[in-house]
């Protein structure tokens, strides 16, 4: 999600127009504006003051990124040259299931 869907979310979730949010947030007019139109970044304290206005606040989390080993990609291409096999059909099961949701039913 970028930043001009989040405001966009704060916006459609808060229930108020566009002068009510800047007037509550203290961000004017223009610059949710920007925001919305995806032309200008709202700095963090500027998205934490939006949400606040919108009754709703703003978590981060940090994590450490995934990174994959050219070996790794190396294994994956190479098991895409060999063949892929045909697998059979699941067996239909709805019997079973059936049976079980009656004897279910009569225990409880």
């Amino acid at each position: 999600m970028d930043c001009a869907d989040l405001v966009g979310m704060l916006l459609e979730e808060s229930g108020m127009t566009k002068s009510a949010l800047s007037e509550v947030s203290g961000v004017s007019r223009s610059l949710l504006d920007g925001y919305l139109k995806g032309t200008t970044q709202p700095s963090l304290p500027q998205l934490e003051r939006l949400a606040a206005a919108a009754g709703r606040r703003i978590e981060v989390t940090v994590k450490r990124r995934l990174e994959i080993s050219e070996s790794f990609i190396a294994v994956l291409e190479l098991g895409e040259l060999f063949p892929r096999k045909e697998k059979d059909p699941l067996p239909d099961l709805s019997d079973v299931w059936a049976l079980a949701s009656r004897r279910a039913a009569a225990h409880a």
